[in-house]
C-alpha cells in the first residue's frame, strides 16, 4: 500500500484527489512549507482519518482538498475534472455543489431555525425554491434525529443536537465528499461518539467519501483508512477497523 494512496481504484469511485500538492504559509523569511508533496485519493463509501501533531499540515490539506485555499503545486481533481483551470467564481460553484464541511465548531447562526441553518448551501446554489429548500432541510434534520426540533433557534440546542445540525447542513446539496475538522473534538465522549457514527453510516448508506482531522484515536482506529501526517508529508497509511 502506498503512503499518498489507498489504492488503485476507478476514478468513478474517486470523487476527490489530489497530487503531488505544495503549500506555503507566510512571506519571505517567515514562508513555511506546510504541504510537501502531499498525494491522496478519497474513494466513495470510505472514511479517511488524517492524524499526526499538531502543525504538521493537516487542517491545510483539508482546505486545499476543500478548494477552500489554491495549492501553490501540484492538481486536485474533483470527480474527473481538474481544478487549476477554473476561475474563482467557478471553484466556488464546485465546491457548493460537491462538498460538505463539517467543523469542530459548527459554526451555526443563533438567531437562525434548525431548518433555516440546514436551508443555507442550499440558498447559495440557487437550485431549489423556497418550499423545496424547506422540505429538504426537514428531511435531513430527521435523518440526523432532529426532526422534532425543525423550527428551534439552534442557541437553544445542545452542543450535540448542533453539531447533528451541521452535520445536515453539509448535506443540503447532496454533495459526494465530506471534509469534517475535528468534529468531534468539542464533544463529550457520548455525543461524540455519536456524531462520528452517524457520519460514517451516512457514508456507508450514501456512498459518499468522508476525510476528517482528528487528535481522537478511537475516531481515527475505527475509520476506513488511517493516513499519518507528518512535516507536510503523508509518512503512513494503514487500514482501519471499518476495512
Amino acid at each position: 500500500m502506498s503512503m499518498n494512496a489507498t489504492a488503485s481504484v476507478s476514478s468513478a469511485d474517486v470523487p476527490l484527489q489530489c497530487n503531488d500538492i505544495q503549500r506555503y504559509l507566510g512571506e519571505a523569511e517567515s514562508r513555511v512549507h506546510v504541504l510537501r508533496g502531499v498525494s491522496l485519493q478519497l474513494q466513495s463509501g470510505c472514511v479517511h482519518a488524517i492524524v499526526g501533531p499538531s502543525g504538521c499540515g493537516k487542517s491545510s490539506l483539508l482546505y486545499v482538498m476543500g478548494l477552500l485555499d489554491r495549492p501553490d503545486g501540484g492538481r486536485i481533481t474533483l470527480g474527473s475534472e481538474a481544478v487549476e483551470g477554473l476561475t474563482d467564481d467557478q471553484v466556488s460553484r464546485r465546491r457548493n455543489e460537491h462538498i460538505g464541511f463539517v467543523f469542530q465548531f459548527h459554526f451555526l447562526m443563533h438567531e437562525f431555525t434548525a431548518q433555516e441553518n440546514v436551508m443555507i448551501p442550499m440558498r447559495r446554489l440557487g437550485r431549489l425554491n423556497t418550499r423545496e429548500m424547506q422540505e429538504r432541510a426537514a428531511m435531513l434534520l430527521e435523518m440526523v434525529g432532529l426532526g422534532d426540533k425543525v423550527r428551534r433557534n439552534s442557541q437553544h440546542l445542545s452542543g450535540g443536537e448542533q453539531q447533528r445540525v451541521a452535520i445536515a447542513r453539509s448535506l443540503a446539496n447532496d454533495p459526494r465528499v465530506l471534509l469534517a475538522d475535528e468534529p468531534t473534538g468539542n464533544l463529550d465522549t457520548a455525543n461524540s461518539e455519536r456524531v462520528f457514527h452517524l457520519l460514517t453510516e451516512l457514508v456507508r448508506r450514501q456512498r459518499k467519501a468522508l476525510l476528517l482531522v482528528t487528535h481522537n484515536p478511537q475516531v481515527a482506529e475505527a475509520s476506513d483508512w488511517i493516513h499519518e501526517m507528518k512535516d507536510g508529508q503523508l509518512i503512513a497509511c494503514t487500514a482501519g477497523r471499518l476495512r
